[in-house]
């Protein structure tokens, strides 16, 4: 491993991420870009970045619930209910902690003379995978060796030339079926989602037609809510999973 290659991942670690992984762009080109359902638009490394020559995949560990804290506007209606010229503030913790640290990543690829910003629009899940981050879960998330789906994800894009990493091959989940089982709304089915069942699109998008009175229903019940504009993303199919669990001491 290349001085600059190793010591950015040192970093990483050193700044609280649980694991980095490396790729080119070139080995991205065929993930999913563009208009995803209502929910997002995926953008390419070399859409964030014109001269991109690596682009890096932090994984940062969400231990506990307060994890899946989303705060939005007031205003806010859901997805595909606002013209393109509205905008709006909203904030999801994992984002707001990870963009301080990615920062640190930056910074340090800017000292060495490199060009890198931070990027949250890139498939940031199927490009974790092509860095040998985990597997894609039955639940659709990110599944780690060490941490299972507890995770969120960031990436940094850098005109370094950094050493790439073996795309991860192993299916982690087996014959489990945990994930799928345990969701409320049955919004799973193995590797696939029908997202106009799952609680968080819901507490998401509060004025959308697409979803049904009992999955709205199951949503108010279900999904904490600290105060008016603010909920606690469901993570049942994360808290189930056996990889990366912790066992109770005692």
């Amino acid at each position: 491993m290349t001085s600059l290659t190793e010591n950015l991942k040192q970093l990483a670690l050193d700044v609280g991420f649980a694991s980095a992984g490396i790729s080119r762009p070139n080995m991205l080109e065929d993930l999913p870009y563009g208009q995803i359902g209502k929910v997002t638009t995926l953008r390419s490394p070399t859409q964030e970045m014109t001269d991109v020559k690596s682009v890096v995949l932090l994984v940062f560990h969400t231990w506990d619930q307060i994890f899946s804290l989303s705060v939005d506007s007031p205003e806010w209606r859901g997805y595909g209910l606002h013209s393109p010229e509205e905008t709006f503030e909203s904030y999801y913790l994992p984002y707001e902690i990870m963009k301080n640290k990615a920062w640190e990543i930056v910074a340090f690829l800017q000292r060495e003379g490199y060009e890198a910003k931070y990027s949250l629009r890139i498939p940031l899940k199927t490009t974790a995978i092509r860095c040998g981050l985990g597997c894609q879960g039955k639940s659709t998330l990110l599944v780690t060796p060490q941490h299972g789906p507890r995770v969120s994800l960031i990436s940094v894009l850098t005109s370094a030339e950094l050493e790439i990493d073996e795309p991860f091959e192993e299916n982690l989940c087996g014959d489990c079926n945990l994930c799928v089982t345990a969701c409320p709304t049955k919004a799973l089915d193995q590797y696939s989602i029908t997202i106009e069942k799952c609680m968080t699109y819901s507490a998401e998008s509060p004025c959308s037609s697409d979803v049904s009175p009992h999955v709205r229903e199951m949503e108010k019940k279900l999904v904490p809510r600290p105060t008016k504009n603010s909920y606690i993303e469901c993570a049942r199919c994360m808290e189930v999973c056996p990889i990366g669990k912790k066992k109770s001491v005692g």
